[in-house]
């Protein structure tokens, strides 16, 4: 029976169907392929079509956000020395007195849900737009006093906003290191809304 079987396998009349299933399995691999390409290309003019498109590679918050303040930039500055931080107490001075702009950095649904009275939203996620938006209103107050604050504790979104007005040019910046957190903790008072 083993021997029949092998010289069945060997059967010179078998050979057409043998190429015939290995050319469809060809035929069947280069229309797969084809598909994929056909998606790559229709997502990759799709993403070109949004107003932000999506990277092609992976870029950490930090490397998006250097990359959205080149675009506003003119000239960039030889050094910056880092924004100076404020205390609650000097914060909640300049709130309660108007002394001095204050942004928050969260995100826009995070500013939503609760800010400092007051308060603009210049988000770090997208702070390009938010910073055409508000720019009137930083350049028409130049000089005053501006402190920036997020959510606190380990939150950089406060300090990187804070450097990226001082490199366009804006001065006397500084960041509440305590943010939000310290903020509601102390429960003063809040805003909710948008607030833009």
């Amino acid at each position: 029976m083993i021997a029949a079987r092998s010289v069945h396998a060997l059967n010179p009349d078998r050979l057409p169907q043998t190429k015939s299933l290995i050319w469809s399995i060809v035929r069947d691999f280069i229309a797969v392929a084809m598909l994929g390409l056909v998606s790559l290309a229709a997502g990759l003019a799709t993403n070109r079509l949004y107003r932000t498109p999506l990277p092609l590679i992976y870029q950490t918050p930090e490397q998006r956000f250097d990359a959205e303040l080149t675009t506003l930039v003119t000239s960039p500055p030889f050094e910056i020395p880092p924004a100076a931080t404020v205390g609650l107490a000097e914060f909640r001075s300049a709130v309660e007195t108007s002394s001095a702009i204050i942004l928050d950095a969260r995100p826009n649904v995070f500013f939503e849900q609760g800010h400092v009275p007051g308060a603009r939203n210049l988000a770090r996620d997208d702070f390009a737009r938010d910073y055409r938006r508000l720019a009137p209103l930083l350049q028409m107050r130049e000089g005053k006093p501006t402190i920036v604050y997020c959510s606190g504790g380990d939150c950089h979104d406060s300090r990187l906003v804070a450097n990226a007005l001082l490199t366009l040019g804006f001065t006397n910046v500084s960041v509440f290191t305590g943010g939000w957190e310290a903020w509601s903790a102390a429960k003063l008072p809040t805003s909710t809304g948008d607030g833009r």
